[in-house]
């Protein structure tokens, strides 16, 4: 029995953790793109300790949404260039998801 996809909201917070945070132009612009990829889009808050993303997904359950949103999120955490007061093996990643809902 084939199920139709259905569209994912889920929420990942990525924790400053000790370490820095990217650059929220730099981080909102390596997420869209890597959304964009993944056909996918997100929205980012940026607080002084965390980064709260929504990632949108269109998958065929909860299990391969999650997993879509923690690779778009990951891709863009990779994709920035660390300070050079930031340490290579400090990144200030922690994240986590807190919440999945079909919309």
């Amino acid at each position: 029995m084939n199920e139709s996809p259905s569209r994912y909201d889920v929420i990942i917070t990525v924790a400053r953790d000790g370490g820095r945070l990217p650059d929220p132009v730099t981080f909102a612009v390596a997420a869209d793109r890597t959304a964009s990829r993944r056909s996918a889009s997100i929205i980012s808050a940026h607080t002084a300790d965390a980064i709260i993303s929504v990632v949108t997904v269109t998958a065929p359950g909860r299990y391969a949404a999650l997993a879509v949103a923690r690779a778009v999120v990951s891709d863009a955490l990779n994709q920035q260039a660390p300070s050079p007061r930031q340490s290579a093996g400090d990144d200030g990643r922690g994240a986590e998801d807190q919440r999945t809902s079909a919309t």
